[in-house]
């Protein structure tokens, strides 16, 4: 799934699948064997089979650096905390899926996020992994079945929301995950910052958005759903300098010149 390019990544290994197989070798060190007799109840069905190699390929060394394998079985590599919930989890993969810039899962998420409202335009899942093949040619071995496997992934880590046969580009989860985790190393909360400082520091954070002209619709949907829930607060000063949101027609706030973030968000 994280691996560089070229990987088809696959539908098999969910963050969840992931997360419930790292929790139980978590508890005790084991075989691949032991594992495929646990999760399967003994059966010997292939594609169940399949399943549980593929997941635990993800967590292994070469892509999550979760788990790794030591005198033949199976041990966890990170701090068991990591595990104990859902955002913890996902900030861990967070940093990994998104440091590696050279993996099919990071260059189709940042073509992707830079097609802005033209991806309502493409109807179908097939028709994105078609339309980004043919545009990025690094990608252009993409199908119907490795966007099949990204989209679990990116719904999780925040890029968007599953909606049918549609992702719904809205960055709240993936921003909001990144200012409880880091925004106090170098801001204070509850403090009006400029909307340029605040750029330059998140786009180390979020390296897969271009931020360098107008802010696309998914991290602009973000910041506007973030405003919206009171945890963030977008000011247009006079005579400040401005950053462009992506223009939603209808919506008040397309552009900002300082941003408040509340302590709240660190909760």
């Amino acid at each position: 799934m994280f691996k560089k390019n070229p990987d088809g990544m696959r539908m098999e290994p969910t963050p969840e699948r992931v997360l419930s197989l790292c929790r139980l070798i978590a508890q005790k060190s084991m075989t691949r064997e032991d594992v495929r007799k646990s999760m399967s109840l003994n059966r010997n069905e292939d594609t169940l089979i399949n399943q549980i190699n593929y997941t635990l390929d993800v967590a292994l060394d070469n892509e999550l650096s979760i788990l790794t394998t030591k005198d033949d079985k199976l041990i966890l590599s990170i701090d068991p905390n990591i595990l104990s919930s859902i955002p913890t989890f996902r900030k861990y993969v967070a940093v990994k899926a998104f440091s590696n810039q050279k993996s099919t899962f990071y260059m189709f998420t940042k073509w992707l996020i830079s097609q802005n409202d033209r991806i309502f335009d493409m109807k179908t899942w097939e028709g994105i992994a078609n339309t980004c093949g043919a545009e990025v040619p690094e990608l252009k071995k993409m199908n119907e079945n490795a966007v099949l496997g990204w989209r679990f992934w990116a719904a999780f880590l925040g890029i968007g929301y599953l909606s049918g046969t549609m992702i719904i580009p809205n960055m709240k989860l993936r921003i909001h995950d990144v200012l409880s985790s880091s925004f106090a190393e170098q801001f204070k909360y509850n403090e009006a910052i400029g909307a340029y400082d605040f750029i330059a520091w998140i786009s180390s954070k979020l390296p897969e958005v271009d931020m360098t002209d107008t802010l696309p619709l998914a991290l602009s949907s973000g910041l506007r759903t973030l405003h919206e829930l009171d945890l963030i607060k977008l000011e247009t000063w006079q005579d400040s300098n401005k950053i462009n949101l992506f223009y939603v027609d209808g919506d008040l706030i397309n552009d900002f010149s300082h941003i408040t973030v509340k302590e709240a968000i660190a909760k």
